[in-house]
């Protein structure tokens, strides 16, 4: 025997439009930056990455939020080293393992051996904000070695013709029902 459930209009318990379901992906919320960004030279320093920012507004206290990012970038080659993390509301968001003494505590990272190349990081991480309010996440990065700039979406050398590219990063924001 075959059932037909047929309805027009599911309305979830709490009279909202949308039905809230354990385990289940509530809302997405995804944003793309396709423009490049230059950082500052002062090494230790964290600057944000503008215009990579990313909200949500959890439909309740027990849900947890699925982040997905890709960030592409470089750096200048006497840099060395990029460590990048990714804050919620300000605070860091995916902590360092323990015992990180004088160590800075970073999401991810970025490093080029050269000034015409780029490196990629992709994170996942399901975080647990505990709210209902709107809950902003961003990227930060820092020079941990040597001096100059970092570059988010270019190369340090980003010469205008067809042999060099730019690429966007992303951020994809999945409200999971808790």
């Amino acid at each position: 025997m075959t059932s037909i459930l047929k309805v027009d209009t599911i309305q979830g318990a709490n009279g909202s439009d949308i039905p809230y379901i354990k385990g289940h992906v509530v809302q997405v919320v995804p944003m793309i930056k396709p423009d490049s960004f230059t950082s500052g030279t002062s090494a230790l320093t964290w600057y944000d990455v503008t215009g990579f920012t990313c909200s949500i507004t959890p439909s309740s206290t027990s849900s947890k939020i699925l982040i997905m990012s890709t960030i592409n970038g470089s750096q200048n080659v006497g840099a060395n080293r990029t460590t990048l993390r990714l804050l919620r509301d300000n605070s860091v968001t995916m902590l360092a393992p323990t015992n990180t003494g004088n160590r800075q505590i970073g999401t991810c990272g970025i490093s080029s051996p050269h000034a015409d190349l780029i490196g990629t990081s992709h994170i996942t991480f399901l975080d647990d904000p505990a709210t209902t309010s709107e809950v902003t996440y961003k990227w930060q990065g820092m020079i941990t070695a040597g001096s100059g700039s970092f570059f988010i979406n270019r190369s340090q050398n980003d010469t205008d013709n067809t042999g060099y590219a730019r690429f966007a990063s992303n951020i994809t924001l999945m409200e999971i029902g808790g």
